[in-house]
């Protein structure tokens, strides 16, 4: 069991309209950016409810960023997809002069071992599809890319230089038209839960915004190309077009986009595959995957 001080417990409790006094703490593994806590929380009328408690520990993060987590939370209750709902915030760190996200915990595990990858693809690219399947226009947060354009540098470490530096001359290019709809931003494996081999929510709003859907699939796809190969990339592509019919149409831009974001320095290997079992990923084999997953992209564009 995790210690939390006694004026943190104070504050989670006084959210609650009945008597509460919290039964259990317990680390929540996974996340990379924040230390998370799981509540176990007994209401006077006895009922139980299970929290999660994000306590932001970066110094990179502000009062802004925790408000785009919670504004998200409130518009992703809207969707068909079962994700947290949100508590409680404190952007400013006057509790315990850290920023502090309180949320309602879904049931079920991060699966990146599928025994069925291809229906495991099917039922991701579902989920998506059902999160982009909204009317969501009023928001205050927009996309905005990671890498700034005149950032990229084209990776030292590639021995596709020729290859990234045609992808780099796409994302100098204006943007395309678009409808804006409101996307996850930060869609990949490790954010999805699951249940019985079905989905049974998804978690990490912090990055909640207006952009274009292929933001989110473009960033999917190449955590799928690192973690199985550029194959899973495009059957998630191929699922993810089925599922959602009219509403979409692909752009190998935005993959190009959601590539560029993730192209900073050397490749490192996303400490959560590891927490979650995919123990395998190599530095080296995502500097390969990353070339290939390019080489991939480019051939698209005269498809």
């Amino acid at each position: 069991m995790a210690y939390i001080s006694e004026k943190l417990e104070h504050w989670i409790v006084s959210h609650f309209s009945n008597e509460a006094d919290i039964q259990h703490v317990s680390p929540l593994k996974g996340s990379t950016t924040a230390v998370m806590y799981t509540i176990n929380l007994r209401l006077s009328s006895g009922e139980s409810r299970e929290l999660v408690l994000r306590q932001y520990e970066e110094s990179s993060f502000t009062a802004k960023d925790i408000k785009q987590e919670a504004d998200s939370l409130k518009a992703a209750a809207l969707l068909a997809v079962e994700t947290p709902e949100y508590i409680a915030a404190d952007p400013d760190g006057e509790i315990i002069g850290k920023p502090l996200l309180l949320m309602s915990k879904i049931e079920g595990n991060i699966n990146i071992l599928p025994e069925n990858q291809s229906k495991w693809l099917s039922k991701l690219a579902e989920t998506l599809a059902q999160i982009h399947d909204n009317s969501i226009i009023d928001f205050p947060w927009q996309h905005e890319r990671y890498q700034k354009a005149g950032e990229i540098e084209i990776p030292s470490w590639s021995g596709k230089q020729e290859v990234w530096k045609a992808l780099k001359e796409i994302v100098l290019q204006p943007e395309p038209d678009y409808t804006p709809r409101f996307v996850h931003r930060d869609f990949h494996p490790v954010n999805v839960l699951w249940k019985n081999n079905e989905v049974s929510g998804v978690v990490d709003w912090a990055n909640g915004c207006i952009g274009h859907v292929g933001i989110d699939v473009g960033h999917c796809r190449w955590n799928l190309a690192m973690l199985y190969g550029v194959e899973a990339a495009d059957a998630f592509l191929s699922a993810y077009q089925r599922k959602s019919k009219d509403n979409f149409s692909y752009d190998v831009y935005w993959d190009i986009v959601s590539l560029m974001d993730v192209l900073e320095g050397q490749p490192d290997v996303y400490p959560g595959w590891g927490v979650f079992g995919k123990t395998d990923i190599t530095v080296e084999m995502m500097k390969e995957r990353m070339d290939c997953y390019a080489v991939s992209l480019l051939k698209k564009i005269d498809e």
